[in-house]
């Protein structure tokens, strides 16, 4: 069967109002792929590292001196909806998204005197999540979150963790976002390590 021009157009119309996609890209950081890391066979000291990389994401004391870490990261989110509420019947809409993470990630470890004595990268490209929905009705469902991955890093909040309700002000102490107490990546889950006594 045939179907003529004008029920085509109206047919892609109808379908053009029915349908939405997004796709989100974030780029965090300052890209490491071209970077020589040094390593401590060099002799490099913490002036050298940082005249070679430029400011650190991360930083924190450590019991033998501090370590320092930079960080990038590409986000793409991509979403799709259908819905037919194009056509007045706010009924039913179906939803898609799924979450790409790209990263790159590099710690130096630094002595009381300032001489680099470890150096890491490592690279990683993950399924970072997704999810589907069926929403009746009138309704907003996030099927894919970014959140913790596109927040400012923790050392625009010094000082806020003494504002912070209970019992994550009693975990301030060992909380990696102090500078005192170790480094996380973006994106570690809340229900561990550190943490784990913040849960809500």
């Amino acid at each position: 069967m045939m179907l003529n021009p004008l029920l085509k157009s109206l047919l892609a119309l109808c379908l053009g109002n029915l349908t939405a996609c997004t796709q989100w890209h974030y780029d965090l950081g300052t890209p490491l792929q071209n970077i020589d890391v040094p390593r401590p066979e060099q002799q490099v000291n913490l002036a050298q590292a940082l005249d070679m990389l430029g400011p650190p994401q991360r930083m924190s004391a450590s019991s033998s001196g501090y370590v320092l870490a930079w960080e990038h990261w590409h986000i793409r989110e991509n979403s799709l909806g259908l819905s037919l509420g194009a056509m007045g019947a706010d009924l039913l809409s179906l939803d898609w998204g799924e979450l790409r993470a790209k990263g790159q990630f590099l710690l130096l470890t630094f002595n009381k005197e300032r001489e680099l004595t470890s150096s890491t990268r490592s690279n990683w490209d993950n399924h970072a999540g997704g999810g589907r929905a069926i929403q009746p009705f009138l309704s907003m469902v996030s099927v894919v979150d970014v959140g913790e991955l596109v927040d400012k890093l923790p050392q625009h909040r010094w000082g806020g963790s003494f504002l912070k309700p209970l019992p994550r002000a009693i975990n301030s102490e060992s909380s990696p976002e102090t500078g005192q107490n170790g480094l996380e990546q973006r994106g570690t889950p809340r229900a561990v390590g550190q943490r784990s006594l913040e849960m809500d």
